[in-house]
């Protein structure tokens, strides 16, 4: 296997961290005005609830409005069990981050059917209603006068409360930022990416989403928590009026501005932030109008908020020192030689040579059956076409064996496995992957990261985690795993590439390397070569030859005739949503209703 750059190496960045824990160490020691110190203290626990936002809406697209209420949940938790219950303010804090997490979760999964729009008018009615309780539950609360009172962190050393708490919440900030980093660069910031990207696509790859949603959702209300918590014992008190819906959206400015799904966008974000506040600090009534303002400025002017700008800054003084080598690299016509199979992850493929049986499946939309009735045998091993005129049921039969769309009737196993009932996520577990009609990828990272999404786990999170922060090279196994698929497939010269960087044919390649990586025992291609020239489409071709020669067993729906004729072993045709005929290529040519239904009467066998 040829040599990778050192950039396909993930691993934890050092540097960083130790000049912010020089710095962090040093500050409460220099000789700067007390206000700083509770300034710092401000701006390390906003920087809390803003990666909890950063994530959410960063990695996993979901949008929420009502952090706020979370934030207000883990301060009144925090400061109620300090007050009522005598506990240690520790102890306290820790009790406030769990409500608030417990109660993201159960919003997380009540908001698990709706998305953008509706998800965040959720979230902003949760906000809302939180709020109102807190202004309303007076007996607990204290309603519109608050709680006073609240204890302060010190350890006993009351005088040095200030600078117990800056190393409080900047540990915790440092913490919760070292976890973030690790979200963003792991398989579980891939994970959250594909849900954002598409949910059928995330869930193709073996993915729970409605767990990973509702667990997102959570983490990131118990960040908001944590940070509401410290704000209780930093001020010493608690009163509604600091929950209102523009505390939301404040959070929100600072995650957009900072760069959404970037390691340094919150705290980017936030730092931007509190110099609005105390700009606006004396026309504070305008505060929501200025927000608006600020926001619609960086979304339509810098899109990629302030990280963004950063890195483009990096990038271009790098250009300028290292100059330009390479970067015609993707555009370049590719040199399509498949490396030997041995070399890479496709001999771990399953050998039992599994079939898929269609058994009389059927769908009816709005009373029109796009699928009658239809049954598909696939041997063991071998590539089934399966064609037809535009509309004929094709993709609706995919979908149905993928999980997408369940059948009206009928049965569909998986060798021996009934999987008709199964999810989508199921079915991929057990052996079925796919590629989509329309690219499913990943822009946001790499080609190799992208081929990783299909590489299951070989490792636990926390030993992952464990190796990262030790200064190993992040889910080392895995990722040779997915350079070495790349290159069987002769692109893993552009393993460091983003999937938008690359010309059509290379993302139709990295899309079936992904569906590779999964090791599937069934392979479902929809329309694989659509889009690429004869050349690319002969490469694919030479690819799905190998594939079977390893026993794996594929459907694909093509429209181009000549590429259906040379790969498959059997062919299958639909014609209405019905099945008219089944046999080889050359029975297939040969075949009347498939000559005057797809051919055409007048063409020859």
């Amino acid at each position: 296997m040829s040599a990778k750059p050192m950039s396909s190496r993930v691993s934890l960045p050092r540097l960083p961290y130790a000049v912010a824990l020089a710095l962090f160490a040093a500050l409460p020691w220099l000789p700067v005005n007390g206000f700083y110190l509770f300034l710092a203290q401000t701006y390390f626990y906003t920087c809390i609830a803003v990666i909890g936002l950063n994530l959410l809406l960063g990695l996993s697209g979901q949008m929420s409005l009502g952090q706020g209420g979370f934030y207000a949940l883990g301060a009144y938790g925090s400061a109620l069990a300090a007050l009522k219950l005598g506990w240690p303010v520790p102890l306290a804090i820790l009790a406030g981050t769990l409500v608030a997490a417990i109660s993201g979760g159960i919003v997380g999964v009540f908001a698990l059917r709706t998305r953008g729009l509706y998800l965040a008018m959720t979230t902003l009615a949760v906000g809302y209603i939180i709020n109102i309780l807190a202004q309303r539950w007076v007996s607990v609360t204290g309603g519109a006068m608050g709680m006073t009172n609240v204890p302060q962190m010190d350890f006993g050393f009351p005088k040095m409360e200030p600078v117990v708490f800056f190393y409080f919440t900047g540990i915790a900030l440092f913490l919760v930022q070292l976890v973030s980093d690790f979200i963003v660069q792991s398989r579980l910031g891939r994970n959250l990416r594909a849900i954002r990207e598409s949910e059928v696509f995330a869930a193709s790859v073996g993915v729970e989403v409605s767990r990973w949603k509702a667990g997102i959702f959570a983490y990131a209300a118990a960040l908001a928590g944590l940070a509401g918590a410290c704000f209780a014992h930093q001020s010493a008190y608690v009163g509604s009026d600091a929950f209102s819906v523009s505390l939301s959206v404040a959070f929100l400015i600072a995650a957009v501005v900072g760069g959404l799904g970037t390691r340094s966008g919150p705290l980017l974000g936030t730092a931007i932030l509190m110099g609005i506040v105390e700009i606006i600090a004396g026309i504070d009534k305008y505060g929501l109008l200025i927000y608006g303002g600020v926001l619609l400025v960086v979304l339509l002017a810098f899109p990629k908020g302030a990280a963004g700008i950063l890195a483009a800054l990096v990038a271009r003084l790098t250009r300028g020192t290292h100059g330009v080598a390479g970067t015609a690299d993707a555009t370049a016509p590719l040199p399509y030689v498949l490396g030997p199979a041995d070399t890479c992850a496709l001999t771990q493929i399953h050998a039992s040579r599994t079939s898929l049986t269609i058994n009389g499946i059927s769908k009816s939309y709005f009373g029109l059956k796009a699928v009658d009735r239809v049954s598909v045998d696939v041997r063991p091993g071998t590539v089934h076409g399966l064609i037809g005129p535009n509309g004929a049921g094709k993709s609706t039969i995919i979908n149905m064996v993928a999980g997408v769309f369940a059948a009206d009737e009928g049965t569909i196993f998986l060798g021996p496995q009934d999987i008709s009932s199964m999810g989508i996520a199921a079915r991929a577990r057990l052996g079925l992957a796919r590629t989509f009609q329309n690219l499913q990828l990943i822009e946001g990272v790499t080609v190799v990261d992208n081929v990783m999404l299909g590489i299951a786990r070989q490792g636990s999170t926390f030993a992952d985690f464990r190796c990262w922060i030790t200064g190993g090279a992040l889910e080392g196994a895995e990722r040779r795993e997915a350079l070495a698929i790349l290159d069987f497939l002769g692109i893993g010269r552009l393993a460091d590439r983003l999937p938008g960087e690359l010309p059509y044919g290379h993302r139709k390649l990295l899309e079936l390397a992904r569906a590779i990586a999964q090791r599937p025992h069934v392979l479902l291609l929809d329309e694989p070569i659509a889009g690429i020239n004869s050349q690319e489409a002969l490469e694919i071709a030479q690819v799905i030859g190998k594939l079977r020669g390893l026993g794996m067993t594929i459907l694909l729906v093509e429209h181009n005739m000549e590429f259906v004729m040379s790969v498959c072993d059997e062919i299958s045709v639909l014609n209405f949503g019905k099945l008219i005929a089944r046999g080889t290529p050359g029975e297939i040519q040969r075949n009347p209703d498939v000559i005057e239904a797809y051919l055409g009467s007048g063409a020859k066998a």
